[in-house]
């Protein structure tokens, strides 16, 4: 009887039309900013012809292909030598004007120059004078202090050894491109489990059949499983529809490569913070599961909020608001405030959140657990209760 309860609440919401308008905008959308704000930035130079668009990330592949693999002070002369410096700033696009992926990956670990703060090439630093090296020196060293740890657990420093790294250059731009399509398709997918999972207590109020279903001992004791599980099933394909979408897309067009690497080279950071010195598919791998957990917690909060509601409108309003405020503490506090704001669904599926927060990310997972917990345990408690009140 259960399994038909909860087939009967997933064929409920999965029929909606709003269900299936909210696909439907998330994948065109997701395209959308994908191909024009990603792809159509996307500039490359080489020999004073422009590129711009999908044509440039086919030539910046193609251009970085013979010189991927290890950096080395010769292969960063060869690609001076043959590409240049950029030195023009473009005033209203990010990046250089007569830059292209290899001479900016140059300029950025290599110079002084930065195009984020106006400040052209003028100094140029061997491998082992750069901040880049010291990055990789500092893991590497982090590996060595393990391995002597493990010995008396009889663990091999040979296996330890292969988790070092060494500077590579790779064509790497589709991974940071996956983390902000990825970002981009979080928020509308919040957006529709609000709109979606907030009916799913209110509705029943709305339409008076509430008295009916707690006539019977099931409704009583398996209805309100039902619609839970129902509504995070939803939730989790829901997640995995949007980060498959951005991850097909980016391997499509970018191919993806380069991601064994260190985050700050992976994403161009430059600042070298704790999330800059750490390999980018342990960063990808937080990233994942704090958006995983923001969608949770908001379905848990969507749900609390739906049980206490007579409407689906009034549901829908109240689970925006709650969904939007954490932005308002954070613009007005500081301080401890911050944690607990960095712990709610809005921030959770922030990448830029996660560079400030990386060393204490599991604090931020605990809270976000503990609201998704007191959320789904009080909504359940206020339904099971509110034919009797």
């Amino acid at each position: 009887m259960r399994m038909q309860l909860y087939k009967m609440e997933f064929y409920k919401i999965f029929h909606r039309k709003i269900f299936w308008i909210g696909i439907l905008a998330i994948l065109g959308l997701m395209f959308v900013y994908f191909w024009f704000a990603e792809v159509g930035d996307e500039r490359c130079v080489i020999d004073g012809r422009s590129y711009s668009g999908y044509e440039a990330v086919q030539m910046n592949k193609k251009i970085t292909e013979e010189y991927a693999g290890t950096v080395t002070d010769e292969k960063i002369n060869q690609i001076v030598d043959k590409y240049g410096l950029p030195s023009e700033l473009n005033e209203n696009m990010p990046g250089w004007k007569n830059g292209n992926y290899l001479n900016d990956f140059v300029t950025r670990f290599f110079t002084n120059g930065s195009w984020e703060n106006g400040v052209k090439p003028t100094e140029r630093y061997r491998l082992k004078d750069t901040d880049l090296w010291n990055a990789y020196k500092e893991y590497n060293e982090n590996i060595d202090s393990k391995s002597e740890k493990n010995d008396k657990k009889q663990m091999k420093n040979e296996i330890l050894s292969m988790w070092k790294l060494k500077p590579t250059l790779e064509y790497t731009t589709g991974w940071k491109v996956f983390g902000e399509l990825l970002q981009f398709g979080l928020i509308l997918g919040s957006i529709m489990i609000i709109c979606v999972i907030s009916g799913i207590f209110a509705e029943e109020s709305q339409t008076k059949m509430l008295p009916l279903i707690f006539t019977t001992v099931e409704g009583k004791r398996k209805d309100t499983s039902a619609k839970v599980l129902a509504s995070f099933t939803i939730t989790v394909l829901l997640y995995a529809g949007i980060t498959g979408s951005a991850w097909g897309l980016c391997k499509i067009v970018y191919d993806l490569k380069g991601g064994y690497d260190l985050t700050g080279v992976v994403i161009s950071g430059s600042m070298w913070k704790t999330v800059d010195k750490v390999p980018f598919f342990s960063y990808l791998s937080v990233l994942l599961i704090l958006g995983m957990l923001a969608f949770l917690s908001l379905n848990a909060i969507t749900l609390c909020i739906s049980a206490y509601q007579d409407s689906m409108f009034g549901a829908v309003v109240a689970t925006a608001i709650c969904w939007a405020i954490p932005l308002l503490v954070r613009i007005f506090f500081g301080g401890l405030v911050w944690v607990l704001v960095d712990s709610m669904p809005m921030f959770l599926i922030m990448q830029v959140n996660l560079n400030d927060i990386y060393s204490i990310w599991y604090v931020v997972a605990v809270i976000a657990v503990d609201v998704l917990a007191v959320s789904l345990t009080k909504g359940i408690l206020y339904y099971k209760v509110k034919q009797v009140v």
